[in-house]
């Protein structure tokens, strides 16, 4: 089975590999008491789906812009070369496995949505199951490009300029369109501007009083959700949208800045793209499945569906990377890994 390479930071991996496995349970659990399980809203699932709600996919995006801080778009770099490779990275197969996760739901029984065929090019452009985090991500990458380009983010005072604007953004407008999931984009956007300014400005944030700060501003935000989730006090929609929003920054400042290293969330990780394109497939047929055979037990299936939610897209890499003839399906399925384009950094002069 495939090694987590020496170059890799197997601490980021590893909160990688958290943030899948919260998305993979959020997803088993279902967001609502018709999708997914459908557990009731006073179940004890119900309770955790909403306690991680404001961590989950923030801690994912930001993961993905402490990555991208690694190797990053600076002014010489090629910009349609660079879309050209997150597209194949992103978009081809976000449009391969999109259709066929839509045929099959289709096509299956006892699934949770049944879609017409005259929808089948509306899930390309607009939200479609959890497809919708890699439009997103697209559209995220396309404007960090330009802001890069301009070296909007190269100081700390531009980038907290930035940074305060794109938290700032959703809160202005009422609503962003749909359309490639621009909405959810600007939800996410300043988490993964949190990554990359970790990453990029990493000594000047990351101190042992600001990690203090946060602690105690974590532990606040916690108990104020904790107390409305259980009806002891009373948030409007906007007052709710600020305390998770800041609960999710808090929260995945200090998972970054204290990450550790844990094997088996590590190992996860380093298939991150793998299992999240095609987990559904595993949590779903093992709801399905369970069903038919009258196991209705909520941790049962929930743990059943986890591991096939999680191992089952790992299997599925393993083989086609395997067998020869099927080595071609992976990029379609998984898309091409691409670098950016880079100007070469100077070389250093010999010192004795």
């Amino acid at each position: 089975m495939t090694k987590i390479t020496p170059e890799k930071d197997l601490r980021i991996e590893t909160m990688r590999g958290l943030a899948l496995f919260l998305m993979v349970a959020g997803h088993v659990i279902g967001s609502s008491s018709d999708l997914g399980m459908k557990v009731p809203d006073d179940s004890v699932l119900r309770y955790l789906y909403d306690s991680l709600v404001y961590i989950r996919m923030p801690l994912f995006t930001a993961i993905s812009g402490y990555v991208y801080a690694m190797r990053p778009v600076n002014s010489g770099s090629d910009l349609p070369r660079f879309y050209l490779g997150k597209f194949k990275r992103i978009g081809i197969p976000l449009l391969v496995v999109s259709t066929l996760f839509f045929v099959l739901q289709m096509v299956v029984p006892n699934t949770n949505d049944k879609p017409q065929l005259t929808d089948i090019f509306s899930i390309y452009f607009f939200s479609y199951a959890h497809f919708w985090f890699l439009q997103s991500i697209f559209c995220i990458f396309v404007v960090i490009a330009l802001l890069e380009k301009a070296g909007l983010l190269l100081t700390l005072r531009s980038y907290g300029l930035i940074f305060t604007m794109a938290l700032a953004a959703p809160f202005a407008w009422e609503s962003f369109p749909d359309l490639f999931s621009l909405d959810r984009a600007m939800q996410l956007f300043p988490f993964f501007l949190l990554g990359l300014g970790l990453h990029r400005f990493g000594e000047q944030l990351i101190t042992r009083r600001n990690v203090m700060t946060m602690a105690v501003v974590l532990a606040i935000l916690v108990g104020i959700d904790q107390a409305y989730l259980f009806a002891l006090i009373d948030l409007d929609e906007p007052d709710v949208a600020l305390v998770g929003t800041a609960l999710g920054l808090a929260a995945i400042s200090l998972l970054i800045a204290r990450r550790f290293y844990f094997k088996p969330l590590a190992w996860l990780g380093y298939f991150s793209f793998e299992i999240y394109l095609f987990h559904v497939f595993g949590t779903a047929g093992a709801r399905i499945g369970l069903n038919k055979l009258q196991v209705h037990d909520a941790w049962v299936v929930f743990t059943v569906s986890m591991m096939l939610g999680l191992l089952l897209p790992v299997a599925f890499k393993v083989v086609l990377e395997r067998i020869g003839p099927l080595r071609f399906l992976s990029v379609a399925f998984f898309g091409a890994k691409t670098r950016v384009n880079r100007v070469p950094p100077r070389q250093k002069k010999a010192t004795a």
